[in-house]
């Protein structure tokens, strides 16, 4: 309390805070920051913020939670892609500061009868239209603002779309959504696809929902790492089985596993590390045992 100063909250941020010190409250501050923001160095087992100011987000390219000031040290609990979940205890002046809930706690208290109005005749309920309903359609939204679209979540941006524009929501991977939007494009512009064969399907989308993509097959380029051997400390494969360590799909940069028949063998025997390659694989598994990568069984290398 009464420290150096970090930075400043957003307004309309809500937290957990510990009981007043000194006119302040304790904050476990967490958010997500840009990587080439934070020292690639550490001190004292922690990352600081390089950037004469820096903004610290709900999620990646999310609400903005704080500004952070040059220098602040932060713990690093997380990658995601070219963002870094941090978290870092703050002292905040409790002055700056609203209750959750304060406003209902400052209603007024009901008025004794004689102040009360007469209440109003009851309707004719069973003459009365029903309701329309109000819940939303999952299924269904509306662009916020202009936004960019993404092949995978946390990717180089491949396209945008206007605010306003109605989209449809076929997936979800934690803070994400897959969409679609319609629209027109000359047709000498469009090449016809294998109906079988998934393309643009993440491995975050795998990973939440495992059981829908179970048994399809897809496209993915992938980069070749190694060629693996199972062994019993892996109980998503039978001991022995051979497997391709590999990273992708692209752009995405997380782990991902492909059985190979012993029919593909040679062929992925002839493979360099760090190789890209186009595979058509089908999904065995979206989401494996303890490190939740897919697992894939190769069908086809392209």
């Amino acid at each position: 309390p009464g420290g150096t100063r970090l930075g400043r909250l957003a307004p309309g941020i809500e937290f957990s805070a510990s009981a007043p010190r000194n006119g302040h409250v304790a904050v476990a501050l967490e958010g997500w920051i840009f990587r080439g923001s934070l020292d690639r160095t550490s001190r004292d087992g922690h990352h600081f913020v390089t950037n004469q100011e820096e903004n610290l987000r709900e999620l990646p390219n999310g609400r903005l939670r704080a500004r952070l000031f040059r220098g602040v040290l932060l713990d690093s609990l997380e990658r995601r892609g070219g963002w870094v979940r941090v978290r870092r205890q703050v002292w905040v002046a409790a002055s700056g500061l609203e209750r959750v809930g304060a406003t209902a706690a400052r209603t007024p208290a009901t008025p004794p009868a004689a102040e009360r109005p007469r209440a109003a005749p009851q309707r004719d309920t069973a003459s009365a239209a029903p309701a329309a309903a109000t819940d939303p359609d999952p299924r269904r939204g509306v662009s916020r603002r202009r936004l960019n679209l993404y092949r995978a979540p946390d990717s180089a941006a491949v396209g945008s779309i206007e605010a306003g524009l109605p989209v449809r929501i076929t997936s979800r991977a934690g803070p994400w959504v897959r969409i679609e939007v319609q629209g027109w494009v000359r047709e000498s512009e469009v090449r016809l696809s294998d109906a079988n064969i998934l393309t643009n399907v993440s491995a975050a989308e795998l990973r939440g929902a495992p059981d829908e993509f179970r048994g399809r097959l897809l496209r993915w380029t992938i980069q070749f790492l190694a060629l693996q051997t199972a062994d019993e400390l892996r109980p998503d494969f039978t001991p022995g089985q051979r497997y391709i360590l590999a990273r992708g799909p692209a752009p995405e940069y997380a782990f991902v596993y492909v059985i190979v028949p012993a029919a593909k063998l040679a062929e992925v025997q002839r493979l360099e590390p760090l190789a890209s390659v186009t595979i058509v694989a089908r999904v065995v598994n979206g989401r494996s045992a303890y490190l939740a990568n897919p697992i894939l069984e190769l069908v086809e290398l392209q």
